[in-house]
């Protein structure tokens, strides 16, 4: 009786999947960027990010810059520089577009690139020297079929001179998973002023880059169970949790009585991601929960198999 009101009192839904999935992420693919309306002007932007030009053609400005540094060591060449020019009226902004949609408004932000899982929060390495009181700005939406689901509006005045890496959470209004998301990062709140500069590097969900070809490096920082994928499912679904430390698991599938159906681990595992497959072929369809155990840890989660 008492794992069965564990099971009806801890069920969140959370996510599928970490660490994946946010475009040229780290800022090393840049391409040729003309400008619409002036052939002559040729401009450099990263790969699936894109940035704003000067209302007039006959003026060459971008507020994307190379940066010829990369935050980790040893996780790449280059990072993004965003940087405002208001002679020419150009804001300081970023945008997790290859092009930017026409018409394009905070309150009114379209999808950018594909996601299907929930993240709980993103990384990412920054430095931001403001000027005058300039706030920086992270706006990350998440979306299901077009429809505002989740994410988080994050700006701060700080000057930070060093690489520095921020943890923005990630909260959803909805149990529903994510099928796109975008990013929009700003030098600036509301006002902004010439010289405000903010870097950007490795961003990523749920995991912390800290090499590149070192899944190793690659560790989570915490404890996580996430929702099984697909859900609904017929006859098989994955299940994926992370560990911040060597730990022994326990994960185990009861029916909606409590009855154990099915024991997918029992035994000690590294940190990291890991992947567990259910198959329901032999069951009936209905409600089913699974359960993590890691040290002290302890989650639930449901899932529908539908047949």
């Amino acid at each position: 009786m008492k794992k069965l009101l564990i099971l009806f009192t801890v069920l969140i839904l959370m996510s599928l999947k970490t660490n994946a999935q946010i475009p040229n992420n780290g800022f090393e693919i840049w391409e040729d960027y003309p400008d619409p309306d002036n052939s002559n002007n040729v401009y450099q932007k990263p790969d699936q990010w894109v940035g704003l030009l000067p209302n007039s053609p006959s003026t060459y400005s971008f507020s994307i810059e190379k940066n010829m540094d990369s935050y980790p060591a040893g996780t790449g060449q280059y990072s993004m520089i965003i940087k405002p020019d208001t002679a020419n009226e150009v804001d300081g902004a970023a945008f997790s577009w290859d092009s930017l949609p026409p018409g394009i408004s905070w309150q009114n932000i379209p999808p950018a690139f594909p996601i299907n899982y929930r993240p709980i929060s993103l990384f990412l390495y920054y430095k931001y020297l403001p000027e005058n009181g300039d706030s920086m700005r992270v706006v990350c939406n998440f979306y299901k079929d077009g429809v505002v689901i989740g994410g988080f509006d994050y700006n701060s005045p700080q000057i930070v001179p060093n690489w520095t890496l921020l943890e923005i959470p990630i909260s959803f209004n909805t149990s529903d998973i994510p099928d796109s998301a975008t990013i929009i990062l700003t030098t600036f709140y509301n006002t902004q002023h010439n010289g405000s500069s903010l870097y950007v590097d490795n961003l990523s969900f749920d995991i912390s880059i800290t090499s590149v070809g070192n899944t190793d490096n690659l560790l989570p920082q915490k404890f996580s169970l996430y929702q099984n994928y697909p859900n609904p499912f017929n006859p098989s679904t994955s299940i994926e949790f992370t560990l911040p430390k060597p730990e022994y698991v326990k994960l185990k599938v009861y029916n909606i009585l409590g009855k154990e159906v099915a024991t997918l681990v029992a035994k000690k595992l590294n940190q990291g991601n890991h992947t567990y497959q259910f198959d329901g072929s032999n069951l009936a369809s209905g409600v089913y929960y699974y359960q993590l155990e890691a040290g002290d840890f302890m989650e639930v989660k449901k899932m529908i198999l539908l047949k």
